[in-house]
């Protein structure tokens, strides 16, 4: 069994606040993955919400330094790096279905956060689908959440599933030619350079075989029914100029919350800059002005 250690293997300095603290941790769970996280936290301990960050399928922290930055200044955020991504201790028998990172997230959340602390959860693209699926399964419900170019399904298809299948053996050669495709057929470059660059980090840094076996099993994913059950002020982020992330697909999840408010920020350099911070910051503090349903009585 392992036990929750500290780690220094790097300085996390650049992706805070100056005014706040860092400590980077290996978090053993319940269903036997040990998560890499790195939680920032302001001086003199803001009376604000907690933020758990929950970032997309093989994102890495070099993607949102500028957003933690700005959530940094006034909130201790804890950023969560899933089991899919190469800091993550996994076992052979280990899959990556959305089920299976639903329950890291549903067992980390029930550990690392106290029963009476306020947070709110913040994910992208696979993480903000892991929130929407981990809602009802949480007994200490978040006070809000923000869905950041969430997905209902993953449309791996064609030469993405075929590559899959092979990646262990072929990823470093083929790699080169992964990028011209997705610059050419899948991301436009002139509305949204952004996006290129994000995946490029991504997929240079990515575990070949989990990232295989993660296309293969989202492949076939479905969300069904869980959104309707977030019961709490939810904003929804759609980027209208990314090919990656569908804005109808992201529209649609948010007339499925009830009540969720939905915004365009129509491309990654936005979704991926401070604005969204200040954005993220600014939702959080106009639910916690709202009063309760507990005062209106």
């Amino acid at each position: 069994m392992f036990l929750k250690t500290s780690a220094s293997v790097r300085n996390y300095s650049d992706f805070c606040d100056s005014a706040a603290d860092w400590k980077e941790e290996y978090v053993p769970l319940a269903t036997g993955v040990v998560l890499h996280t790195v939680t920032f936290t302001p001086k003199g301990l803001p009376d604000a919400p907690v933020i758990m960050f929950i970032p997309g399928l093989i994102s890495i922290i070099e993607n949102f330094r500028e957003t933690l930055i700005e959530l940094t200044r006034n909130h201790r955020v804890i950023y969560v790096e899933t089991r899919e991504k190469g800091t993550a201790r996994t076992g052979k028998d280990h899959r990556f279905a959305v089920k299976d990172i639903t329950a890291d997230m549903v067992h980390f959340t029930e550990q690392e956060i106290d029963e009476e602390a306020d947070y709110v959860m913040v994910g992208y693209s696979l993480g903000a689908t892991v929130i929407a699926e981990a809602f009802s399964l949480l007994r200490h419900k978040p006070l809000s959440v923000i869905l950041i170019q969430p997905n209902s399904s993953f449309p791996f298809k064609g030469i993405a599933l075929f590559l899959a299948r092979l990646a262990r053996y072929i990823y470093r050669p083929v790699l080169p030619f992964v990028k011209w495709y997705m610059r050419t057929f899948m991301i436009d470059i002139k509305s949204d350079d952004e996006m290129y660059r994000i995946n490029c980090r991504n997929l240079d840094t990515a575990d070949p075989a989990r990232l295989g076996a993660v296309v293969r099993q989202l492949s076939t994913y479905r969300m069904e029914g869980c959104l309707e059950q977030i019961s709490v002020p939810a904003m929804v982020v759609v980027a209208s100029r990314d090919r990656f992330h569908s804005h109808g697909e992201g529209t649609g999840i948010a007339s499925l919350i009830p009540g969720a408010h939905c915004i365009d920020m129509e491309d990654n350099k936005r979704t991926h800059g401070p604005e969204m911070g200040r954005v993220i910051c600014d939702f959080i503090s106009s639910q916690a002005q709202k009063p309760s349903q507990a005062d209106q009585l």
